[in-house]
This record gives C-alpha cells, structure tokens and sequence, in this order.
C-alpha cells in the first residue's frame, strides 16, 4: 500500500515522504485499516518493522483530524526526547508538542494547551493522581515498548496507568506497539484491541552462535574466523568493508575495555574526513567533560569507537548515539540498556555476554529470552542492508548449544504482570483511594479486574494481598476506613509527591522524632527509603564508613544496626548520602568519579533521586514539623545545584550554576543583587564568565535574574533528564 493511498491528510503524506517512505511495509498495510478507523490495536511486531509510524498516524487522525489531544508513553527518559524530535515533524499540521517528566506532584498547567504529550510512564501516572480536568479530552493513547509491564521495577506503574485510562477514557484510541512476544494477545485482550502480530522484518536477520572461532549459523552454514577472540572476529571484517557494529557486554567495565581494545585497530579503517568530524565531537566531551570516564571516552572516539552505558551524562550518550547515526563511529560497546528502544541499528550486532549480575539468581543469569531478541534486533539497517546478522558468543561449548535452542530458535518469555508485588500494590491502592477513584475494597478489586493482572488469574488469588496491604495503609495511618475508603492527609500528601508509602513512613517517623539534625542525617534518611537505589558496599570499605557513621551517631535518625546483613545495608545508604554531601559540598565531580568509582550519569542520577525525595520529605514534614520542612527545602535547593550555603543566593541568576555561582563569590559577588549591578567590564575578566558573557544576558547592569524555576527544568527535560554535570 502506498503512502498516497491512506485516508489521511495530503500534507501529512508529504511529511511521511519527506522521510522517504513511500509504501507502508506488509505488517503496517495489515494493520492501518484499524488504526485510521480508530479502533484499539495492539501490534507485536519486530525492530525497525513500522511500529512508530502507525502511532504517528493514529496522531493525524484522532488529534490533526478530529481535533482530540494524544499521550504518548514511554519508558525511558531518553526515547522521549527521540519521539518529540520526531513527532514535531507534524506541528506543520498545526499542533503542539510537549514532552513532561519529573516533578510528580506538578500538574503541569500549561499541558492543557498541548496536543500531543509525550510522557514517561511514571508521569502519566502521577498526573492521573492530579485529577486533571483535560485527561478527558485524550482520545489517542500510545505505548510504546508496552512489553514492559513485565519489568519488575515500573511495569505496574505502565499496567495502572493504562487500566486507569481506559476507565477515564473508554471511547480513546489505544495503540500499543510491542516486541514480537509469547502472549501479545493476552495484551489485546486486555486493552480490547485488535491484535496484529508479525515476524516480518524489513531487512533479513541472519542469527548465529560463535564458539572458539567457528560460527553456526541458524541456517546451517559454518564459518571459521581468522581469530578466535570474540570481539575482533566478528567485528573487524564488517568494519572494515565499511559498515558498523554493536556490542553487548555484561558490565560497565567491560564495555570501556572492549570500546579501548578495539580502537586500536579499527582507526585504521577511518577516511581522513570521518577522522576531522571525530576529532570535533572528541574535543567538544573532552571539554564539557572533568571525569577521566569523560576522556577516556573522547580518546576512544577520535578511533572511531565508543562506550554506552548509564554511566554518562546526557551530553555523552547523546554525542556517542549522533556519531554512530552519523556513521562516524564505526563500533559501541554498550550494556544491554541500549536496546531498549533507542533506534541505533548496526550491520552486525554482537552479544558477547549472555549472563549477568541479578540480585535474584546471583552472578551468573542468564539474559531473559526477549532482552536478547530485543539486542538481534538491532542489525540491519532499512535503507542500507540486505541483511543483518546477530551472533551470540559461546565461551563453553555446553554454552554453544544451549544458545543456539534458547535464544536462535526459542520462544521468548510469556509477559507477566508485576501488580502483585507488595511494593506494587502499596503504591496503586494508596493512589486509587487518595484520588477518589475507588471509595470501596470491591471498587479496588472491580478495578483489578480490568488489568491485564487477570488475563492469567482470577482477581479472587489477589484479595488477601489487597486486604493485607489495605491493613498496612489504614495501620500507618495513610487511608481510614470509617464509611468508606479514604486519604488521611498523610495518605494524599504521599500520593501526590509520588512515592512509596514505605519510604514515606521512614521520613514521617524521621521528622517526628526530633533527630535529623545535620544535613547529612536529611540525607541518610532518604537513602534509607526503598526509592533510592544505594551504593553497593564492599567488605574492604565496611570499617571505613562504619568509622564514619560512628562519628556522627547522635544525629542519625536510625541506631547503627549490629545484624551484619542490615548493616550492609544501612552503610550502604550511608555511602551514599556522603557522596551527596560530598556534591553539595561543591568537591569536584571528577573527585566524585573516582572516589566512589562512578560515573557522571551515576552522580546526576543520585542528585535527581535524592533531589525529589528531600522534596517530598519537606512535604510531609510540614504536617509534623514545619520546622524541618524549612531545613528540608534549603537542603534539597542545595542537593539540585551542588553547593554549599553561602552560594543560595546567586542562584537566582539565569544560566549560573555552582562553577560560575563560586567564581562569582570569591570575586566577592555574593548575592545576585551585588552581580546586576556590577559593570560589566568588571565581570568580563572573571575566569568562565568574560568568555561566555554573551550566554549570560548580561548587559550595562550585570546578569539577569533567572526567569523562574521552570527554566532550568524545561533545558533538564529537553535533555532526557540528565543534564551534564559540567553545565554551569
């Protein structure tokens, strides 16, 4: 079917063609009758198969036609901003398109006004918690990678959120775009979608097992390599017939030996105009980069390789993705986390690791069935190759064989739903009561059965969770059961800020009881909460923070345990909150990297997370103890930038962080009011200001004042969430 053939407007046809698609491939003329009709659709189709322009068109039709308004769901910060780069090819149709993120218990007023709204999962969520009036207005809803409600961390939120929409909205369109999986129609059943499922691929895929130089493909055909290690193998010849691979490793660590490993051969194979256009995206990290992760990198990207993983900042993920679309780079060794719906395709992918660190199974798991479909998914690319070809790397040969029936011919897992898990149900109950959605505990259990929960059990194996956890909630005081179900204020508060009830009752026993004295106690509390992923402690560091600890006793909220598991823990958390005290003590983040041997990502990260959770205990604790709620909020300011107390008032000015705020105070600037009125002649000669002072709107009077704090957020949010540390 071409392009000029769907009912759909003329002049969104030629920006469909100004991508240069002209005809819809067979799985997406299957389905497009469907999707222009408005019905519901689930489609489990293959990488780089079509997905995404079906859910663009269900866009034209329901938003640009019918004068609706579309949520798209995502589940990654970084593909949203890859999905507004794409869907803004239509605001030439006359719409709007906003992405939201963060900030859980804003309700983001100026959405109204938006057409299209491109969100996480956990934004959607939490502005369903709002009640916001013009949800009502969502006829088209979008999940893309809806395989996830099988994550065990954040698939009941994608779960809740799309059976929450359905109730609000059950005339919207829902269009949900799948990995070609075990039980997608399960999937469709829930939804009450039409279910289109295909293995069709617009580029052959051509699988393989590598064992000790030998690769067996899935279709009989052996190939001997000139070398037996892995990695140069199977990636050197394909880069040097000019074309790109991907690697899959197991760990971070492993992904920078293999980019360093390979860079020394494949330079090489770079044209002299490859090695200039390197050689700018090089210095440009180096530069924007303090951590030697950040010039490792740009070492290994004048070579034409490149390392991926969460590790980086946004900046550094974003130039490494560029430079590999671009074609400069000829090879990423990345954790499996770039599969996850980035579209980075390669000529050839390899999956040197297929077992990994998993806190259930221990230090040898084997990757889920679907994760390694989801990596072969990503070699061949449309356009350019006829073929594309995955190969898994046996390293025993009983290995050989298992890979070859698991993950070549085998089945992917069965999704599951994760709403069952005590964590899970804490959070969603306490949110449908909180917002009034279900007053009774047969409304909660009516409301589970529209989820896709049910497509496997009964709601009736689920009642004595829900009962278990509805005594938990009324026990720590967050609903009451007097005639009906209902919020305390506790109740509403937590459900607002978007957290877990339980790491909501260690802040409210914290801020009760008179301790939480020191910034580093603020921080220890909420790094004792389940939302905050911690530091991993290693025996040889145990005397070293327990040291620490011990020093500052008195005014932790929590005794030092002497169990030696939940000490573990405890000095776990209390690591961390010294690295972000270290952050707000302004200690370089290079410093940071290598002291807690992390990445920028990782420190930026930790800053969001304990940036939201100091939030929302300064919310809590202006129902206890307003006295803290005030301590609470300087602390969290002061976590958001990286500074010590002195700089808070320089923060007002637009474009100063805590590098330039710093040169501004030793100069003697040590309010914002000092900086307006100072000439400029005189700010021209400080160190990272005089050479950038056109950046600053800065005129006679000084600096400007930052707009509001919405300014920093919206750059925050345009850049996946993850601004870099060396912004100023």
């Amino acid at each position: 079917m071409n392009i000029d053939d769907l009912d759909i407007l003329e002049e969104a046809k030629s920006i469909i063609k100004n991508d240069g698609i002209e005809e819809l491939y067979p799985p997406q003329a299957e389905g497009i009758d469907d999707v222009i009709s408005g019905k519901s659709c689930v489609f489990a189709l293959p990488t780089a198969s079509g997905k995404s322009l079906l859910a663009y068109i269900s866009i034209i039709k329901r938003v640009v036609e019918e004068g609706g308004k579309a949520l798209y769901i995502v589940p990654l910060r970084a593909l949203a901003s890859e999905k507004v780069e794409d869907i803004k090819k239509f605001e030439k149709l006359g719409i709007n398109v906003e992405v939201s993120m963060g900030d859980y218990d804003n309700p983001d007023p100026s959405l109204r006004y938006s057409d299209v709204i491109v969100a996480t999962s956990e934004k959607a969520d939490s502005l369903l918690r709002q009640n916001v009036d013009w949800l009502t207005e969502i006829n088209a809803v979008i999940a893309d990678e809806v395989h996830l409600v099988n994550d065990r961390e954040r698939g009941s939120t994608l779960e809740v959120t799309l059976s929450k929409l359905k109730q609000v909205n059950p005339e919207a369109q829902i269009v949900a775009l799948s990995a070609t999986i075990r039980n997608s129609e399960d999937i469709a059943n829930w939804l009450d979608a039409e279910h289109h499922k295909s293995e069709w691929r617009p580029v052959e895929l051509r699988l393989g097992v590598f064992y000790e130089g030998i690769i067996n493909f899935e279709d009989g055909e052996t190939f001997r390599t000139e070398d037996t290690d892995a990695v140069p193998a199977l990636t050197l010849p394909i880069i040097e017939q000019g074309d790109q691979c991907l690697v899959f490793v197991g760990t971070r660590r492993s992904t920078e030996a293999v980019s360093e490993q390979m860079s020394r051969s494949i330079s090489k194979f770079l044209s002299e105009y490859e090695k200039e256009e390197l050689e700018g995206i090089a210095d440009e990290i180096k530069e924007n980069s303090s951590t030697s992760m950040g010039k490792r990198l740009a070492s290994d990207i004048r070579n034409g390789t490149a390392f991926h993983h969460a590790g980086l900042n946004n900046f550094q993920r974003k130039s490494v993705e560029n430079a590999f679309k671009e074609g400069y780079l000829k090879l990423i060794s990345a954790t499996p986390t770039l599969a996850a719906g980035i579209n980075l395709p390669a000529r050839r992918v390899v999956i040197r690791d297929c077992r990994r660190y998993d806190p259930l199974q221990g230090y040898n798991a084997p990757l889920p069935i679907l994760e390694v479909k989801q990596m072969c998914g990503r070699a061949g690319r449309p356009g350019f190759d006829d073929l594309g070809e995955a190969i898994l790397v046996a390293k025993r040969k009983s290995d050989a064989g298992n890979y070859y029936d698991n993950y070549l011919i085998g089945e992917s897992e069965a999704i599951i739903s994760r709403l069952v898990t005590e964590p899970a149900l804490r959070r969603h109950l306490l949110a449908l009561i909180a917002t009034g959605h279900c007053k009774e505990r047969e409304e909660l259990l009516d409301f589970i059965d529209e989820t896709f929960y049910v497509q496997k059990r009964e709601v009736s194996d689920i009642e004595e969770r829900v009962d278990k956890t509805l005594d938990m909630l009324e026990k720590e005081g967050l609903i009451e059961t007097v005639n009906c179900l209902s919020a305390t204020e506790f109740g509403k508060k937590v459900s607002n800020v978007y957290i877990d009830p339980l790491s909501a009752i260690i802040i409210r026993q914290a801020v009760d009881r008179g301790k939480m004295g020191i910034p580093l106690s603020y921080l220890h509390t909420v790094c004792r909460t389940p939302d905050m992923y911690t530091f991993y402690i290693t025996k040889s560091e145990m005397s070293k923070y327990l040291e620490k600890a011990e020093s500052v006793r008195a005014d932790l909220f929590e005794d030092i345990p002497q169990d030696e598991v939940e000490l573990e823990d405890y000095l776990g958390a209390f690591k961390t909150a010294v690295m972000l005290q270290d952050w707000m003590k302004e200690v370089p983040d290079d410093k940071i990297a290598e002291e807690y041997n992390i990445g920028p990502g990782d420190i930026r990260n930790k800053v969001e997370t304990a940036e939201w959770l100091l939030h929302s205990a300064a919310e809590i604790a202006m129902l206890y103890n307003p006295q803290k709620s005030k301590m609470l909020r300087e602390i969290t300011e002061r976590v958001k930038y990286g500074i010590k107390d002195e700089l808070m008032p320089l923060m007002e000015l637009e474009k100063v962080g805590r590098v330039r705020a710093r040169t501004l105070y030793e100069a003697g600037y040590e309010n914002s009011r000092a900086v307006r009125t100072a000439k400029k002649s005189e700010l021209m000669g400080l160190d990272g200001i005089g050479e950038r002072i056109s950046d600053l709107g800065v005129d006679d009077g000084g600096l400007s004042p930052k707009d509001n704090r919405a300014s920093k957020k919206e750059k925050e949010e345009e850049d996946g969430g993850q601004s870099s540390l060396t912004d100023f």
